[in-house]
C-alpha cells in the first residue's frame, strides 16, 4: 500500500469513529431522558397499586368474619376481642400482615425469581376508625338484619306483615276505650254503692215488718260480675297456661348488653335502610331467628326469646306473663267494640242487669251494671282468646257473631269454658301473629338491643366463644396506610443529567363496611 492510500485509510477511519462517539452520547441522553419518564409513570403506577394494596389488605381483614355468627343469624362482624377484652392493635396487625405480604411479592418461595417493578414498601399502617355492632343501639345490626329480609322475603308475605303493622294505631285506640270504659265502670258502681246498700236495707226493713224473707243481695250465684271479680285478682298467666310447664331458665339483667354501659366505635355509618317497610322487615327478622314460647325449638340462656325481647324481664316465666297481660289488653279492646256493637248482646246484657238491680228501683245502677256486664263479657271472651292462642290455635283480630265463643250463661263459669283450649279454632290470626303485633307496638331500640343480648348468649356456647362480647363485633373499618416507592429507573438521568431526587412517600386511605 502506497503512502497517499495509507493516509486516506486513516482518514476514513477517524471520521467513522467520530461518527460512533455523538450518537453514544445522544443515546445516553435520550435514555436518560425516557428513564425519567418511565419512572415518573412508573410512580404513578406505584401509587394507584398502592390504592389496590390498601384496598386489598382491608378486604382481607373483613373476610376474617365470625362465620357462627352469620351462618346462625345471617350477620357479617369481625370478632375483635380476645379473652372478652377488645384488642384493635391485635387487629391491626393482621391488616398490616395483609397489606405488607400484598405490598412485596418477592417475599415467600420466589423471592430470587421475582422482578417488583412498583418497589414498593409500607412503612406504616393504621385503622383510623371502627364501627361495631352495638353503635346506635344495635343500627348496624338492624341494617344487615333488613338487608338480609330484603333478599329473602316475597312481596305478598310483605304486604300481609304491612297490614298488620298499619293496623296498630286502631288496636292501641281500642285498648284506651276498653281501659277508659273499665274505669269509668268501676267509678260508676262504687258512687251508687251507698245508694244500693241504702235502698236494700229500706227493702230488707220492710220485708222484715212483713215477716217476708230479708236475703235480699245482688250478690247472687247468677250474678257472672261475681266470678269476674275473683279472676281478675288471678295471674292471667296460671289462668289461660292451665296445666303447661313453664320454663324456669333465667338470665342476669345486669350483665346484659342491653343494660350495661358499651364500647363505641369511632367511625360512623350511614343508615341505608329505615321507615315503616325497613322496620316490618327487621320484626320479621326477629320473628324468624328467635323461638317463641310456641316454638318446639328451645334457645340459649332462654327458651321464650321473642317474649324476651318484647318484655325484656330476666325470667322466661315472666317474660310469658308480659306478653300474655298485652295480648289479654289487644283482645279486651277489640272484643269490647264489637260487644257495644252487638245489639243481641247489648239486650242480653241489659236483661240480665234488670234482673239482678232493677228490683231496687235504681235505674242508673241498673244501666251500670249493664255496661260492667259488656265489659266482663269482653274480659272473659279475651281470656278464652288467650288461652287458644297459647294452645296452638287462631283467633280473628276483630270478631263476629260466628267467631264469638263465650255466652253471657258461661260467663260465670268461663273457667270451665277454657278447658277446652283450641279444639276448632283455626281460623284467624296465629300466636306469632299476636307478637308480630306487639313488636310493632313496641320500642325499635329496645327489639334491637335485646336480640343482641340473645345472640351474644348463642354465641358464648359456641367452641372457644365463652368471651364473646358483642359490643366487641366490628361491622365496618377506616385504614390508612403509609407506604415507600423505591427508586427503579432514575439510577441513569441521576448519573448523566445531575438529577438528585430520593425515595416518594405517600399515603393510601380505605374504607369498608358489611
Amino acid at each position: 500500500m502506497s503512502r497517499r492510500d495509507r493516509g486516506m485509510d486513516r482518514r476514513v477511519h477517524a471520521y467513522k469513529g467520530s461518527i460512533t462517539i455523538f450518537l453514544s452520547l445522544a443515546c445516553i441522553l435520550f435514555l436518560s431522558l425516557i428513564c425519567a419518564v418511565t419512572e415518573s409513570a412508573r410512580i404513578q403506577g406505584a401509587k394507584a397499586q398502592s390504592a389496590n394494596i390498601t384496598g386489598m389488605g382491608t378486604f382481607s381483614l373483613l373476610s376474617e368474619f365470625e362465620t357462627g355468627l352469620l351462618e346462625k343469624y345471617e350477620i357479617f362482624s369481625l370478632d375483635g376481642g380476645s379473652g372478652g377484652s377488645f384488642q384493635i392493635q391485635t387487629v391491626n396487625s393482621r391488616f398490616e400482615e395483609f397489606v405488607t405480604l400484598n405490598a412485596n411479592p418477592k417475599t415467600g418461595l420466589l423471592k430470587s425469581l421475582a422482578f417488583d417493578p412498583w418497589n414498593l414498601a409500607a412503612e406504616s399502617c393504621e385503622i383510623t376508625g371502627y364501627a361495631l355492632l352495638t353503635d346506635d343501639k344495635g343500627e348496624a345490626f338492624y341494617q344487615q338484619a333488613v338487608s338480609y329480609m330484603k333478599a329473602n322475603i316475597g312481596v305478598i308475605a310483605l304486604e300481609e306483615l304491612l297490614k298488620l303493622a298499619e293496623g296498630t294505631d286502631e288496636i292501641e285506640k281500642k285498648q284506651e276505650e276498653y281501659e277508659t270504659s273499665q274505669d269509668n265502670s268501676d267509678g260508676q258502681l262504687s258512687d251508687l254503692e251507698d245508694e244500693k246498700q241504702e235502698k236494700l236495707e229500706v227493702l230488707e226493713s220492710e220485708a222484715l215488718e212483713s215477716g217476708e224473707s230479708t236475703d235480699i243481695s245482688t250478690e247472687t250465684v247468677g250474678n257472672p260480675l261475681t266470678e269476674i271479680a275473683k279472676l281478675r285478682k288471678k295471674s292471667t298467666l296460671e289462668i289461660v297456661t292451665w296445666d303447661k310447664n313453664i320454663s324456669e331458665k333465667s338470665v342476669t339483667l345486669n350483665s346484659q348488653p342491653s343494660k350495661s354501659s358499651l364500647r363505641k366505635g369511632s367511625l360512623s355509618m350511614e343508615s341505608e335502610h329505615s321507615g315503616l317497610v325497613s322496620d316490618v322487615l327487621f320484626r320479621e327478622y326477629l320473628a324468624r331467628f328467635f323461638p317463641n314460647y310456641a316454638s318446639d325449638e328451645s334457645g340459649a340462656a332462654l327458651d321464650y326469646q321473642l317474649e324476651y325481647i318484647l318484655g325484656g324481664k330476666a325470667t322466661d316465666e315472666n317474660n310469658l306473663k308480659y306478653v300474655v297481660n298485652r295480648l289479654l289488653l289487644i283482645r279486651e279492646g277489640m272484643n269490647y267494640a264489637y260487644s257495644v256493637s252487638n245489639g243481641s248482646m247489648n239486650s242480653q246484657a241489659g236483661a240480665l242487669a234488670t234482673s239482678l238491680t232493677g228490683f231496687l228501683g235504681i235505674p242508673a245502677l241498673t244501666a251500670a251494671t249493664k255496661h260492667a256486664l259488656l265489659l266482663a263479657w269482653s274480659y272473659g271472651e279475651s281470656l278464652v282468646d288467650v288461652r287458644i292462642l297459647l294452645d296452638g290455635g287462631k283467633v280473628p283480630l276483630a270478631k263476629d257473631a260466628g267467631s264469638w265463643s263465650l255466652t253471657l250463661e258461661n260467663l260465670g263459669r268461663v273457667t270451665e269454658v277454657l278447658q277446652s283450649g283450641a279444639k276448632g279454632k283455626d281460623e284467624g290470626l296465629s300466636y306469632l301473629d299476636y307478637l308480630r303485633i306487639l313488636l310493632n307496638m313496641g320500642s325499635l331500640s329496645n327489639q334491637k338491643m335485646r336480640a343482641l343480648d340473645l345472640i351474644q348468649a348463642a354465641m358464648r356456647q359456641e367452641d372457644g366463644m365463652s368471651n364473646f362480647q358483642v359490643q366487641n363485633c366490628i361491622v365496618a373499618v377506616a385504614t390508612s396506610v403509609t407506604y415507600r416507592c423505591g427508586q427503579v429507573f432514575f439510577g441513569l438521568p441521576q448519573a448523566v443529567m445531575g438529577i438528585t431526587g430520593s425515595d416518594v412517600t405517600f399515603t393510601q386511605t380505605a374504607s369498608l363496611a358489611y
